[in-house]
Order: C-alpha cells, then sequence, then structure tokens
C-alpha cells in the first residue's frame, strides 16, 4: 500500500514543531535541548556541508564551526520567518562557502610558483633523479597527476633543495610522514612516464 502524503505532511510539522521547540528553549542557554537539536540535525547538515565542500573533514569541522555559530545565535532564529531546519542549513551553507574560500586562499599561498631559471634547474635536477630520457612536457604532466603534498613535497626537496625537517615544518606533517610523499610520488612520476 503506498503511503499517504498527509503522513509524510504530519511528520513535516511534527519536526517544524520539534525543532521549533528546542530552538526556543536554546535561547535561554539550556544545553540539553542544543545536544538534542544537534542529534537530530547533525547527519542531514554534515550532508548538505559535505556536498559543498567535497571533503569529509572539511565538512565536519563546517559542521561545528556552524553549530558553534547556531549556539551563539539562537536568538536571531524568528519562526515566523523561516522554517528551523532552513535557518540551519543557511547557516550551515555559509559557513562551507566560507570554508571553500579559505581552502582556496591557502592552498593557493601554498602554491610554488616557478620560473624560468627554476624550470631550467628542475631539468638539471630531473637528471639526478633519472628522468632525463623524458620530455619536460612529460614530466609536468605526470608531476600535475600526483596528489598535492606528494608534487609539492618533490619540488621542494629537488628543486628548491628544502631538508626533510623544512617540508616536515612546511605542511605540518611528520618527517616519515614526508619521506613517504616523496618516495610513493616519485614512484609514481617512474611509472607514470614510463607509460
Amino acid at each position: 500500500m503506498p503511503d499517504d502524503p498527509m503522513d509524510d505532511k504530519d511528520d513535516e510539522i511534527k519536526e517544524i514543531n520539534e525543532l521549533t521547540k528546542l530552538l526556543t528553549r536554546c535561547k535561554i542557554g539550556d544545553k540539553t535541548a542544543f545536544n538534542l537539536l544537534y542529534q537530530k540535525t547533525a547527519p542531514r547538515l554534515n550532508g548538505i556541508a559535505y556536498r559543498i565542500t567535497k571533503n569529509v573533514d572539511s565538512a565536519n569541522e563546517v559542521l561545528q564551526e556552524a553549530f558553534i555559530q547556531i549556539w551563539k545565535n539562537t536568538n536571531n532564529y524568528q519562526s515566523n520567518q523561516s522554517e528551523p531546519f532552513t535557518w540551519l542549513a543557511a547557516i550551515v551553507r555559509y559557513r562551507a562557502y566560507d570554508r571553500l574560500r579559505y581552502d582556496k586562499r591557502r592552498h593557493q599561498a601554498d602554491m610554488i610558483e616557478l620560473n624560468e631559471n627554476e624550470i631550467e634547474a628542475m631539468s638539471f635536477n630531473c637528471e639526478q633523479l633519472g628522468f632525463t630520457e623524458y620530455s619536460q612536457k612529460s614530466l609536468d604532466t605526470c608531476l600535475s597527476k600526483l596528489e598535492y603534498k606528494q608534487s609539492q613535497s618533490i619540488l621542494m626537496a629537488y628543486l628548491y633543495g628544502y631538508s626533510r625537517e623544512d617540508i616536515s615544518k612546511y605542511f605540518k606533517s611528520p618527517q616519515n610522514t614526508i619521506k613517504s610523499w616523496i618516495r610513493r610520488g616519485l614512484g609514481r612520476l617512474q611509472l607514470c612516464l614510463s607509460k
């Protein structure tokens, strides 16, 4: 027997009323109500954050930041202007888009820009890596296929001469992780170039 659309509408109205009550209790500092609000809405809100950021860690951080903002701003919620979940989702969306902008700026700041002199130096370093028989274009193509941290670690180590310790500080990752990135990256480079 098909579901009755009226049941869905009743469930929706019930949820709206429940979330409105929880938000009203949050306005007076009720932490139990806030916890319930989180439990009832976090999975769907996290899904919204993930669809925007396309990254599990970023989505989780967005959700946490959004709930901090929700707690601080529950007095701004007005039930006559929007449904509670719509208000919550708007906060998550704004946070997620802010996160995307922040990640983009951070990624651009982390990028190592190469000038022509450095590209010539790269050819020299390619000899040291045993990649001399490959064209610069092939090498650039294969480097671009590596994970960002792998390619940047390789460039920093072999083009700029940074130590593993310096790279470790730059990425705020353990030296063994950096060594792994470089080793796996060089392996993937070799595999890509040999195709």
